[in-house]
């Protein structure tokens, strides 16, 4: 088999599931993991064979592929904020939108002296694959970086990328609905940042089955009749760890937008903004903290 065979045969084995398009991104990036090339490689050595060693992975691979399963997870590995992640089916896979999330977070600290040792802290709440977490940890070095979630399995692939990415992370297991028992007992936060799961039930249906039948639905879908709870316990966190004039981000689904703010005006929060993505679709919420009793030369 040539490589140029191997991404024909990719595209045909996917096409069932996707639609042309969608089928040769899949099949590119499955090869270009595999065969170690950049995409203009696989053009270039078309006709050059396959190594012996890798068809036998390959055709396990391919049936999986062809089963729906997500590329990502057939690799076990994907790429976020240019950095390198490790997934599984223990933890979603990242999305471009949350990296748009990661770095309106960056922006909104121009000029801040982020190179100070522990001179701002941060808390990714549900944290899954980390790769909030880990992208920021990198970004802002002199950050402190905490992140949570309720699935130990999750927190294990979020501290390997943490190790695999070189930075120093904070982990511990949370359940966001517990406002009582905080896991970093004392701390302040001056960032609190979340991709918490909003989707509601019913539209479950109308997804694609390579996220409703192997992405965790634990990290992706709430009842419809309690489609805020996810909010409503951030917002809880918040008000208890956030610091004076401190920022809160979340993504969040585009029907939601209202019902969010109403939720973090209740809570106490100001500066309640609703923001699009580059696609145009209304996808994250910042919010300040209403708390100002410090100084105005220390608030953020």
């Amino acid at each position: 088999m040539t490589i140029s065979e191997l991404t024909q045969t990719l595209r045909k084995t996917l096409q069932p599931l996707y639609d042309e398009r969608e089928a040769a991104a899949i099949a590119h990036v499955y090869a270009c993991a595999k065969l170690g090339m950049q995409r203009y490689e696989l053009a270039l050595r078309g006709n050059e064979p396959v190594e012996e060693l890798l068809l036998a992975d390959i055709q396990r691979d391919m049936e999986r592929l062809a089963q729906g399963c997500p590329v990502q997870y057939v690799l076990g590995e994907t790429e976020f904020c240019g950095l390198p992640f490790e997934v599984s089916p223990a933890v979603l896979i990242p999305r471009q939108e949350t990296e748009e999330l990661v770095q309106m977070v960056v922006e909104n600290f121009p000029g801040r002296e982020w190179s100070r040792p522990a001179s701002r802290a941060l808390w990714d709440i549900g944290t899954g694959s980390g790769c909030i977490a880990v992208s920021l940890a990198k970004m802002l070095p002199g950050a402190e970086v905490f992140a949570t979630d309720i699935s130990e399995e999750a927190l294990a692939v979020a501290r390997r990328n943490a190790r695999r990415n070189d930075v120093e992370v904070t982990f511990a297991r949370h359940d966001m609905a517990d406002a009582e028992h905080l896991p970093f007992a004392g701390r302040q936060f001056d960032v609190i940042v979340s991709n918490p799961p909003y989707i509601p039930a019913s539209d479950r249906a109308a997804m694609h089955r390579n996220v409703t039948e192997y992405e965790p639905s634990l990290a992706l879908f709430v009842p419809d009749d309690d489609a805020l709870w996810c909010y409503e316990a951030v917002a809880r966190l918040a008000q208890r760890t956030l610091a004076p004039s401190g920022r809160l981000f979340v993504e969040t689904y585009h029907d939601f937008h209202e019902e969010i703010a109403a939720v973090f005006s209740r809570y106490g929060f100001r500066d309640i903004q609703s923001l699009r993505d580059l696609n145009g679709q209304l996808r994250f919420v910042t919010a300040v903290n209403g708390r100002d009793d410090l100084p105005a030369a220390e608030r953020l």
